[in-house]
């Protein structure tokens, strides 16, 4: 499993959301719940988001119906309203523990899945584009944190693909 490709894109998913996690933590206080205009009201809500779609998509791939991967998203969100950056880093690391027994105990990846979507009825899905796709979902968003921190006259994390290659 340490050869698949979908699976090191994913570890570089935690790699690039623990940097972010590293890097909020140096800056002052107001920075990560503090209200400004940009896409999202706040980071924490960002981060929030990111979470939850997180949850959404290992619940899709562990076969969960759309209703029970709701709940359960909206249970989890309830959990981390309103938590601190390092307890919301914690659920954040308990969530990649769930990826990966999740990820370990599949004998293949590329094999496809059938799910039901919302607004589009049954759809077909191979599991490791799922995780491209949350993984490609965070790198947008991170940059949503890069772009607020910027904002607000800090710097972001580099989280660039290159760097965890690197590492």
């Amino acid at each position: 499993m340490e050869n698949n490709r979908a699976k090191k894109m994913y570890d570089y998913h935690v790699w690039a959301n623990q940097q972010v996690f590293q890097k909020l933590k140096q800056l002052p206080d107001g920075v990560y719940g503090d209200t400004i205009k940009s896409v999202f009201p706040s980071i924490n809500e960002v981060l929030v988001h990111l979470y939850a779609t997180d949850i959404t998509w290992l619940e899709i791939m562990k076969g969960s119906t759309v209703q029970e991967t709701f709940k359960k998203v909206e249970q989890r969100r309830k959990e981390v309203d309103g938590i601190s950056l390092n307890e919301l880093e914690s659920s954040y690391d308990e969530l990649a523990k769930d990826y990966d027994n999740f990820l370990n105990s599949q004998p293949d990846l590329e094999r496809t899945i059938v799910t039901e979507h919302p607004k589009m009825g049954a759809c077909e899905f191979v599991l490791a584009d799922l995780i491209h796709h949350v993984v490609n979902h965070g790198t947008y968003h991170r940059g949503n944190v890069s772009a607020m921190l910027h904002q607000q006259g800090e710097n972001g994390a580099p989280t660039d693909y290159v760097f965890y290659c690197l590492k």
